[in-house]
């Protein structure tokens, strides 16, 4: 009896627990029976997570119009601006008061005179105001017309060699006049170590002169053939080199502003001078290369122009920043005797001539 009891309890524990219906939720007072039980209000609860999303998750806001915003209603017209008002007077600024203890008042006119006659005191420098940097050098460039009188000395028939050669010539090549003028090229360089209202110089000049023609046919030829062959080309060439004195009156310009410059410059010169003819040295009737140099003077009187009145503001500027005090456009007359001093031996490449260029003073 004892044995059979426990197993009757066991088997009648198991036929309830699978035997018994499935307890059903009980609804809320205010729910319908068909609706399902609305969840219980929390405080933490987030109300996005109770709306659809998206495939993205996101939730998905409804739209609508408010039925509590009230309808706009529209003027027809716009109301004109309202009238301003305006002063007939503007009101004057008001008065400010200044503590007149604390304004340094301006030194007098014989204060200032006085400081400004005033010795520099040992070890102190007195303020003077903006000074020129220091000028010392120029250097120029120009160009003029050239012919050199070689054949200054000619004294037979005809012309002279220079012309028969470089000469402007008729359809057979033979020389009917004297040649024209070729361009004259100098570069120069002073040193201004004085200065007597206006600066004293030593410089130095470097020129270049070319002329070229077709080269003369060495064989004789029958009257009326062309005597020059064009397959060749005859070259001469001059570099004068002279060493100057100048001066330059510069006191009107620096004192008066009065922008003319003249000047006078003198000295030694020595002139080299070559012929070449298809590329080598030509090559007289001894043998003797085309080829030598000649000593004589020059001397140059001009007239320059400063270019500072066109912008002083800028001359300044140009002084501060690159050291350039001034600069020139000039023209000169020039007289060259480069001729062994009169020598028969020496060959005359100098001459007198005419040159505009620039020149800058620094």
């Amino acid at each position: 009896m004892s044995a059979v009891m426990p197993s009757y309890l066991l088997a009648s524990l198991v036929w309830a627990f699978v035997a018994a219906p499935p307890v059903e939720p009980e609804l809320e007072p205010d729910a319908a029976p068909d609706e399902p039980n609305p969840a219980p209000f929390k405080r933490d609860r987030d109300p996005a997570k109770d709306l659809p999303k998206d495939e993205r998750h996101d939730p998905i806001l409804p739209y609508g119009e408010n039925p509590e915003v009230p309808e706009l209603e529209y003027a027809e017209t716009t109301p004109p601006p309202p009238e301003l008002e305006y002063a007939e007077t503007t009101p004057p600024p008001p008065e400010l008061a200044y503590d007149q203890t604390r304004q340094r008042p301006a030194p007098a006119d014989e204060a200032l005179e006085r400081e400004s006659d005033l010795e520099d005191e040992p070890g102190q420098e007195k303020f003077v105001g903006r000074q020129a940097s220091p000028q010392r050098f120029l250097v120029e460039i120009k160009f003029g017309p050239y012919l050199p009188n070689i054949d200054g000395r000619w004294t037979g028939a005809g012309f002279g060699p220079y012309t028969t050669i470089y000469g402007r010539t008729d359809e057979r090549g033979v020389a009917i006049r004297e040649p024209r003028q070729g361009l004259f090229s100098v570069a120069g360089f002073e040193y201004q170590f004085a200065n007597f209202a206006g600066p004293i110089s030593i410089g130095v000049t470097v020129g270049y002169f070319r002329a070229s023609a077709d080269a003369l046919i060495d064989d004789p030829v029958a009257a009326g053939e062309y005597t020059r062959s064009t397959a060749d080309r005859t070259v001469f060439s001059i570099v004068p080199v002279t060493v100057l004195l100048g001066y330059r009156f510069e006191l009107l310009a620096d004192r008066f502003k009065v922008p003319l410059v003249p000047y006078v410059r003198a000295g030694l010169a020595h002139g080299f001078w070559l012929e070449k003819k298809g590329g080598n040295f030509s090559t007289n009737s001894a043998g003797q290369q085309s080829r030598g140099s000649s000593w004589g003077w020059q001397a140059n009187l001009g007239l320059m122009l400063r270019l500072d009145f066109i912008e002083r503001a800028a001359a300044i500027d140009l002084d501060r920043m690159t050291g350039i005090n001034h600069t020139y456009v000039f023209g000169e007359w020039q007289f060259s005797r480069i001729n062994g001093f009169g020598s028969d031996k020496a060959m005359s490449v100098g001459a007198d001539t005419f040159l505009v260029g620039l020149a800058i003073e620094f």
